[in-house]
């Protein structure tokens, strides 16, 4: 749902998720291969949506052995596995919604996540741990526990936002998968991204179930989803939940504001990560393909960010919503896994309320229209610069109101100057229907200035 471009060839790629100078596209988390050199400046990686980074492949070798060269008392450089169990009696792991192409719903389902760590510091640090307290005690030395330990600047935020925050699991006919999401109101409302709904809607058979903070459990259905803004509510039958609004508007964060992503990584619930915005309207194109892609205008962040976390909140240091994590720009290893490199994106705030308020009134959301089809191939090896090329446009819309016509160039939207289609798609997608925006392009080399209208058309 939720962090670019669209996946080419010869280009990097960005995957919901989760996130703009010339652009790259991300994708849903993946574990990382070695990685392939970086895209040329000018290039929007593109992220492929529908995948989550996943754990290690279960691996016989890197067990405990009895066999003293692979037991790792003897030998410090055997690795060693922590295996997590998911909680009994919910739906399995799928791959994440958002990860490497080409894929971004179904997947494989796992029941075990199993995390690879060296060993060794480990090892010394809890038997030299045993030997302190084993030398305290022999001497007769106590040992406090009054103390409440240090105090960072985030818990008091993270224990108030966290009982809002919610693990989605989706159980289908041939696997199923993970999301995560947040409390939009007490009686019920929850958002997330559509692909991660998309993963129940695409089954009737297909069973939803949403984990709270304390560990319940309810049933859930879709009320409506929004494919062009990955924005999803769906609702379960529970009163008095802790909604985690209001949200901050999303215009007024700033490069550099420190932030906190909370979801499911991984299935592991309640995971909270730290970073900060690295960048805002990141242009990013996630999913399988043309016909599949969503494109936004994202708040980008090296907050961990990894499968399982989309639909997730992207909050400040207040606790407040800023953006939904939706995608992540991964480096993909041979078995198309991605993982978080620090690149991951967020559907901004402003953007999310107002799809998931229009799903809630009204049963489905709006997108906003220019009226012109845009020139969005991120396929060539050369992103072309300058403006958003004009490949067509439609008759009574804001576009044609306006005087632009096909072969003209977009160069400015607001304020913010455009150098391809993708990055003004995305723009026009951050507005709502009806807002007024002024926009300059360049007929025959000559530029022209208009105020439009944005118009209005079902996101299905």
């Amino acid at each position: 749902m939720s962090d670019g471009v669209t996946p080419g060839s010869g280009q990097p790629q960005w995957n919901t998720p989760g996130t703009p100078q010339q652009p790259p596209a991300p994708q849903p988390p993946t574990t990382p291969s070695p990685a392939p050199a970086p895209a040329p400046t000018g290039q929007y990686p593109t992220v492929p949506t529908g995948q989550h980074p996943t754990a290690a492949q279960h691996n016989p070798s890197a067990w405990w052995a009895h066999n003293a060269p692979n037991d790792p008392w003897r030998n410090p450089q055997s690795p060693a596995v922590v295996q997590h169990t998911p909680a009994p009696h919910l739906p399995p792991l799928e791959q994440a919604p958002f990860g490497a192409p080409p894929r971004r719903r179904g997947g494989t389902s796992i029941g075990v996540t199993i995390l690879i760590a060296v060993l060794c510091s480990l090892l010394a640090g809890t038997l030299g741990t045993l030997v302190t307290l084993s030398a305290l005690k022999n001497s007769g030395a106590t040992i406090s526990g009054d103390d409440e330990g240090p105090h960072g600047d985030y818990q008091a935020m993270v224990n108030k936002v966290l009982p809002s925050v919610v693990t989605i699991w989706i159980e289908t006919s041939d696997g199923g998968g993970n999301g995560s999401g947040w409390v939009y109101s007490k009686d019920g409302y929850i958002v997330t991204n559509h692909h991660v709904a998309a993963l129940a809607e695409s089954d009737s058979s297909a069973k939803m179930t949403v984990q709270f903070n304390d560990g319940t459990t309810a049933k859930a259905t879709t009320v409506g989803s929004g494919k062009a803004t990955d924005i999803a509510v769906i609702k379960v039958d529970k009163k008095d939940l802790p909604p985690l609004t209001p949200v901050q508007d999303s215009d007024k964060v700033q490069v550099g504001d420190p932030v906190v992503a909370i979801g499911t990584p991984l299935g592991l619930s309640n995971t909270v990560t730290e970073g900060i915005v690295s960048s805002l309207d990141r242009p990013v194109v996630a999913g399988e393909s043309k016909d599949d892609a969503t494109i936004t205008a994202a708040i980008q962040t090296d907050a961990a960010i990894n499968p399982g976390n989309s639909g997730g909140p992207l909050v400040n240091t207040a606790g407040k919503v800023i953006g939904v994590n939706a995608s992540i720009y991964p480096f993909t290893n041979d078995k198309g896994e991605a993982g978080n490199i620090g690149l991951g994106f967020a559907i901004p705030g402003n953007q999310a309320v107002r799809v998931a308020k229009e799903i809630i009134d009204n049963g489905k959301p709006t997108r906003p229209v220019l009226g012109a089809e845009l020139n969005t191939d991120t396929t060539s090896t050369i992103v072309e610069t300058g403006g958003a090329k004009v490949k067509s446009v439609s008759d009574s819309t804001p576009a044609s109101k306006a005087g632009i016509k096909e072969g003209d160039t977009i160069v400015k939207f607001g304020k913010t100057v455009i150098t391809d289609g993708v990055q003004l798609e995305g723009l026009v997608l951050k507005h709502a229907p009806g807002d007024d925006v002024s926009i300059t392009y360049e007929h025959d080399g000559t530029a022209s200035q208009a105020n439009i209208t944005l118009g209005s058309e079902e996101d299905k």
